[in-house]
């Protein structure tokens, strides 16, 4: 009778085991090329993905078919993010875990695909019936950021030129695609100046450079517990601080040494012109004011394409599809 017990429970032991081992494979395969969680680090998609939101992504789809112009992805940065990866918890790192080695100290963002292999690409600065439109009709239909900009000055008469000149339209092979037509860009980073990027990798070599260019950006931030909307000049200071928090340097020298970046980022009649090189996207974030995009960073990679959103998973309150 004992014999029969200690039998039953070593088979139901054996079992189980089976089964956890089954588990483990299967789960270890669906993670691999199936499923993928990320947590969304920036703001730069809101008000649909908030920051901090915990996202499945979907792998298959961009496995077999090249993302469209248009969608929402999610990529591996092309630098390694010392200031978000902080962000991660136990659980991110454990499903980073299965990564490729080559991604260590990356973290996943999730942009919209603007450009893709041998697109031109450039914004323009939106017309003055945009700005009549809003003091006619309002700014209910306009993005988020846009909204906020108009709310943060009361009245359109009150933002400042400085600032409406920043406000752009994208312009793709010389169109704004249908899916673009109510989203809105600054005119920062790399459209702002076509050596952008140089000065991202190397402050230091450009500091002349840097000291005596006019760059700015619209800022948004707080400050004393207010949000605060203004035109900030660049500084030395700025891109010093996100060449070390994004180890920019070292990522400048992998993707771009042997390639002439003149070729691909160059300026005709005052207005900066993209071409994004074979094997590269370009992204940008919808809430244009808060996003750090390939307007700072550069063209992405092809192979750090990860997939599309498919389910927020946490917070529990706004558990569901991604609209």
């Amino acid at each position: 009778m004992k014999k029969e017990v200690k039998d039953k429970i070593k088979y139901e032991t054996l079992d189980w085991l089976k089964a956890i081992i089954y588990a483990v494979i299967f789960g270890t395969i669906i993670r691999l090329f199936v499923f993928e969680t990320m947590m969304v680090p920036t703001p730069s998609m809101v008000p649909a993905i908030q920051e901090q939101d915990r996202m499945f992504v979907e792998k298959i789809t961009y496995s077999f078919e090249e993302p469209d112009t248009g969608d929402v992805v999610v990529f591996w940065t092309p630098f390694k993010d010392n200031l978000n990866v902080g962000q991660l918890r136990f659980f991110d790192n454990f499903m980073d875990f299965f990564s490729a080695d080559e991604f260590d100290g990356h973290v996943k963002y999730v942009k919209r695909l603007v450009g893709k292999p041998g697109d031109i690409i450039t914004l323009e600065p939106v017309k003055d019936s945009f700005w009549n439109d809003i003091e006619q009709n309002g700014y209910e239909h306009l993005p988020y950021w846009v909204r906020n900009l108009v709310e943060y000055y009361e009245k359109v008469r009150y933002i400042p030129n400085r600032i409406k000149d920043q406000v752009m339209q994208v312009k793709i092979n010389g169109v704004t695609p249908d899916d673009f037509k109510n989203i809105y860009y600054t005119k920062d980073a790399i459209f702002d100046d076509d050596d952008f990027w140089k000065y991202m990798a190397y402050p230091t070599k450009y500091s002349r450079e840097i000291y005596n260019s006019d760059l700015s950006m619209v800022y948004k931030g707080n400050f004393q517990n207010e949000t605060i909307i203004q035109n900030v000049d660049l500084s030395l200071n700025f891109f010093e601080s996100y060449n070390n928090a994004f180890a920019y340097e070292e990522t400048y020298d992998k993707l771009y040494s042997n390639m002439n970046l003149d070729e691909y980022v160059y300026t005709e009649n005052e207005q900066v012109y993209l071409k994004v090189p074979e094997g590269f996207y370009f992204f940008m974030g919808d809430n244009s004011m808060e996003s750090l995009d390939s307007r700072f960073f550069g063209f992405v990679p092809k192979e750090n394409i990860i997939g599309s959103l498919f389910l927020r998973i946490f917070p529990f309150d706004r558990f569901g599809k991604i609209n």
